[in-house]
Parts: structure tokens; C-alpha cells; sequence
């Protein structure tokens, strides 16, 4: 099974196959059908209206999948290509030519986009060029966590390159406990994917900076690498800024390894509408043009 075929089983058959997520989805689709002026589609409905351009938290099953159908395909070729932008640069020779010792923690792990985008890029690549990767995937909202829980299952798209886990997700507080399985010598990656403009982060600056050296210092590792990924490279008011500013309040901590931006294509779907009311599969729409602003930092805990 590849990725298009479990994208189909995890994210878009439960519209149809699940009473309770039926039952929510029908009525967004009530409501847009009252409003339907006012948008050009159900799918514009979702992406503005219910989904406040990917700011409303997904408490529910129902908006957890919404979210995965709307963003998830648009964030997974963002992903790619920076994973094909930095091979040669940082993926290559900080990671893949490192020993079967790498962990990555994605924060705000979402549907498991970033971890899907990596094993994605890894089927190019001749098995002996695989990366060994352990890999954590964290989300405060359960249901999110719940559908990179279904795609984990899907060990063929991953092979056994990947061992993939997840801390409590219910818990709260997993990343004040979240402990780390590295060797010393060993590489760790903190990964946030589209994370900094999620709602309520930016009152959370210090707790990621306390946790992110925490992690660190207890791994012992040779290197610990920020992976940054969004549409924006934040203003002076971000709260990304304020998290690297205060990583690297010593000029000796922080080494920037790339800082690009760059001009992809995304993938995107149309017709959940149909596929709600007549099982008419989503069709692809006409890739469209997007800027996505990358960082990936170095960090020298030894200097903290």
C-alpha cells in the first residue's frame, strides 16, 4: 500500500464509514449549503469557516480528518522539498551518513506529515542509503495523534527503517516527560513543521526552549539539530523568533546551517462535497504555487 491508498483509508473513508464523523461532517455541509454564495466550494467552506486557515483546534475527530484532507497533502510536498533542497547540505552528511543512532521528535506531529514526507523521499534511495531513523511523534490533540497512529500501522510505505512511537497521547504534559532512548554520540532533530502560528504557542516560548535543552542535555548526543518549516520566517514578534533568539542568546550556541526560502508546488484536493453525499472520490486540483521559508539550526549545548 503506498501513500495514496492509505491516504484514501485513513483520512477520507470515515467521512462516509462513521456514523459519529458523518453526522458532524453533515452538518458543516448544511450549514455551507444554507451560505453557499459565499464560498466557491465546500472545500473553501472547511479551509476558511471551520477550519480558520489550520488555527482551530482539531478537538474532535471530525476536524482532526477535515484537517488532514485539507493540509496534509499541501504539507507533505512542502516537506519534500526541503528534504530534497538540504540532501546534499544537511540530510546527507548530518544524518544519513551518521550510525543507526538518529532520533527525530516532531513536534506538533499533526497526522505524521513530516515522517511520511521522509519515508516518501527514502523509497529514491538504494536500501543501503536508508536512514535508521527512531522516530516520536507528538501532538497535544489526541485525535490528530490518533490518525498518525493509522498511517504508523502502514509499515510498507515506512519499511523498517523507521521505528515510530508515541508518547501519552492524552497526556498533557509529554514533553516535560518525555525521556530519550539515544546513546551518547548519537543525533537528535527537533522537527516543527508548520508549528509556530498554531494558536496558543507563542504564550509557550519558554516551556519549548526549557524542553528542547532538557531533551537535549539528557541524551548526551554529539549534535542536536532545529528543523523549521512555515509559510513565513516569522516577524519580530513571532513567536519562532522569540524561541531562536532566546536558544541562542550566546553567539556561541546557535550556527545556522540553512535559512532559504523557496517556491514549490503543492498538492491539493477537491470534492469532499461529492464524496460526502455520492462516494464521488476527491479529485486532485491543478498543483498550485506557494513560498515556504525553511531553517535548520545547530545547537551547542555545551555553551548554554
Amino acid at each position: 500500500m503506498g501513500y495514496q491508498e492509505a491516504f484514501r483509508e485513513v483520512v477520507l473513508n470515515p467521512f462516509r464509514e462513521d456514523a459519529e464523523i458523518s453526522q458532524e461532517v453533515n452538518q458543516y455541509l448544511a450549514d455551507y449549503q444554507q451560505n453557499r454564495a459565499e464560498f466557491s466550494s465546500f472545500d473553501h467552506y472547511i479551509r476558511m469557516k471551520i477550519l480558520g486557515y489550520a488555527r482551530t483546534p482539531c478537538e474532535t475527530r471530525a476536524l482532526a480528518l477535515l484537517y488532514s484532507y485539507t493540509y496534509m497533502p499541501m504539507h507533505l510536498d512542502g516537506n519534500k522539498k526541503v528534504i530534497e533542497r538540504e540532501y546534499q547540505t544537511f540530510f546527507q552528511p548530518y544524518l544519513y551518513q551518521k550510525p543507526s543512532n538518529v532520533w527525530m521528535i516532531d513536534v506538533g506531529c499533526g497526522p505524521m506529515t513530516a515522517c511520511l514526507a521522509l519515508a516518501d523521499f527514502q523509497q529514491s534511495l538504494p536500501d543501503p542509503k536508508r536512514l535508521e531513523l527512531d522516530y516520536t511523534g507528538c501532538d497535544l490533540h489526541s485525535f490528530m495523534t490518533g490518525i498518525a497512529l493509522n498511517f504508523n500501522e502502514k509499515k510498507d510505505i515506512f519499511g523498517e527503517n523507521f521505528r515510530g512511537g508515541y508518547p501519552d497521547i492524552k497526556n498533557p504534559h509529554w514533553m516535560e516527560q518525555l525521556g530519550c532512548p539515544l546513546k551518547d554520540g548519537g543525533t537528535l532533530v527537533f522537527y516543527f513543521s508548520y508549528f509556530w502560528e498554531q494558536g496558543g504557542v507563542t504564550e509557550e516560548v519558554s516551556k519549548w526552549v526549557d524542553c528542547v535543552k532538557r531533551i537535549s542535555l539528557q541524551a548526551c548526543v554529539e549534535d542536536t539539530f532545529i528543523v523549521y518549516l512555515n509559510r513565513d520566517l516569522g516577524n519580530i514578534n513571532s513567536a519562532y523568533t522569540e524561541f531562536k533568539r532566546r536558544i541562542g542568546e550566546r553567539s556561541d550556541t546557535l550556527e545556522v546551517i540553512a535559512s532559504e526560502k523557496c517556491n514549490h508546488r503543492y498538492q491539493s484536493w477537491s470534492g469532499l462535497e461529492e464524496w460526502v453525499m455520492e462516494g464521488i472520490v476527491p479529485k486532485p486540483r491543478p498543483k498550485k504555487r506557494t513560498d515556504l521559508h525553511y531553517e535548520i539550526l545547530r545547537v551547542d549545548w555545551k555553551h548554554f
